[in-house]
């Protein structure tokens, strides 16, 4: 009988073990956790540290909101003059807003860079399209970017990356 008592002592605190644990998620620098409860947003907690959640009814999705660098692929563009140029963009990046990022994209770093680069690849090509190769190369440099910039965030807009 006595060590049926401990068995069950033991199996007690297991559980509860396991459901403590199960009730704790940390936020880490750069990140941001979105809690959600039955597939919805709860909140959002971005102050580093141990945090509580109602164990197996809330669930939790960290989210990287530090800056990031998308090396978009060089691609061949057509000035209007008719003349080829490569174009090798990149892009520098954050997360502003933690919620419309999960629910636009899943939360997923990948799907924003492929918004990304149809977005920069299409600004780039509308952009220099427009112009002369001379203007190009007269362009280049803070006044091309800016102009590149401008398109594709308007683009992106929606996605607020």
């Amino acid at each position: 009988m006595k060590t049926k008592g401990k068995v069950f002592i033991i199996i007690l605190l297991v559980l509860a073990v396991i459901v403590g644990l199960s009730g704790c998620y940390t936020v880490n620098h750069n990140d941001a956790v979105i809690l959600k409860q039955f597939g919805k947003v709860v909140s959002v907690q971005n102050t580093e540290g141990l945090h509580f959640k109602i164990p197996f009814i809330q669930d939790t999705q960290a989210i990287y909101v530090g800056t990031r660098i998308y090396d978009i692929p060089q691609s061949d563009v057509i000035t209007r003059d008719k003349k080829s140029m490569i174009a090798d963009d990149y892009v520098i990046w954050t997360v502003t807003d933690v919620v419309k990022y999960y629910q636009t994209l899943g939360g997923v770093s990948a799907r924003a860079e492929e918004r990304i680069d149809a977005a920069v690849y299409n600004a780039t090509k509308n952009t220099i399209s427009s112009m002369t190769q001379d203007e190009v190369i007269a362009a280049r440099g803070i006044t091309l970017t800016d102009m590149i910039t401008e398109e594709s965030n308007s683009d992106m807009a929606g996605y607020d990356d």
